[in-house]
């Protein structure tokens, strides 16, 4: 007659709850884990189980491209195949952004076919308590922008692999909170408007379609800026070349300096009509 030993049950169960304590420690795809980070570990965007952080003293900024401007910053490995699955079953995503958790509420925009034949997918939405968010995501490349408040928090590539993961890249996180002008004011004399209407078709061979309205230019992660009369009076430049044309015409560094905070990279909407303005600094 077989004895049973009272002991292995337990002993079983404890070495079920070893290896799966083991397996999710594990850096790689799998479901997120919510917690598994203290405040210090966590880079200033950070999604658990899907983030390591790295030293950013360890490396040179030049050395990976970041901007002299950008004076304070994060570096961390995103597992970037686990977080596009994950937004593509549908399934929640948190994300902590300067240490505070946000649900994302996250859909895929469908405007670029391309892209997405080669696995790079973009995603828009809000955060939960208030915030906007914009992804990019393919297999080694998560680029995010996350407005919350004022503020904007920004996810972008080194272009340099990881020395853990070397499949994986590099990617640097800041604020706009943290970024200052390149150079004293004066470096910014040579400063010259770059000014497309959209709908009048000067960017259809970019990309832009003449026709889009507010809504698609939302629905393709775009963020819309209101330009009215009085923001022109604080716009010599940009009210003149609006109303009479020109192409690169001379620009002042407060009016360059007003343009840098509150229009580059956003799709400008004055009286109906869509356009870029930025500036070229020669």
């Amino acid at each position: 007659m077989i004895q049973k030993n009272p002991l292995l049950p337990a002993l079983l169960l404890v070495g079920v709850a070893t290896v799966l304590a083991a397996g999710f420690a594990v850096f790689g795809p799998g479901t997120e884990v919510a917690g598994t980070t203290t405040p210090q570990e966590r880079a200033l965007v950070h999604i658990d189980s899907f983030t390591e952080k790295r030293d950013a003293l360890a490396r040179d900024p030049g050395d990976l491209g970041i901007p002299s401007s950008v004076r304070r910053y994060d570096l961390a490995v995103y597992d970037t195949q686990a977080i596009r699955d994950r937004l593509l079953r549908g399934e929640p995503l948190t994300v902590y952004i300067a240490g505070q958790p946000y649900a994302a509420d996250l859909q895929e925009s469908l405007h670029d076919p391309e892209s997405r034949s080669v696995g790079r997918r973009s995603f828009t939405g809000t955060l939960a308590g208030g915030g906007e968010a914009l992804l990019t995501v393919s297999d080694s490349v998560f680029l995010a922008r996350f407005r919350i408040g004022g503020v904007e928090y920004y996810v972008e590539s080194t272009g340099q692999h990881d020395t853990v993961f070397p499949e994986r890249i590099l990617h640097y996180v800041y604020s706009s909170a943290d970024v200052v002008p390149e150079g004293p004011p004066a470096m910014l004399s040579g400063c010259f408007l770059t000014l497309y209407n959209i709908s009048n078709g000067e960017l259809e061979d970019s990309g832009y379609p003449a026709n889009w309205t507010e809504a698609d230019f939302r629905n393709a992660g775009y963020e819309i800026a209101r330009l009215t009369d009085a923001d022109l009076a604080e716009l010599p430049t940009v009210n003149e070349t609006l109303h009479s044309g020109g192409l690169e015409v001379p620009l002042s560094e407060d009016e360059a300096v007003r343009i840098a905070k509150s229009y580059r990279g956003k799709i400008v909407e004055y009286r109906g009509s869509y356009y870029l303005i930025d500036f070229i600094v020669s």
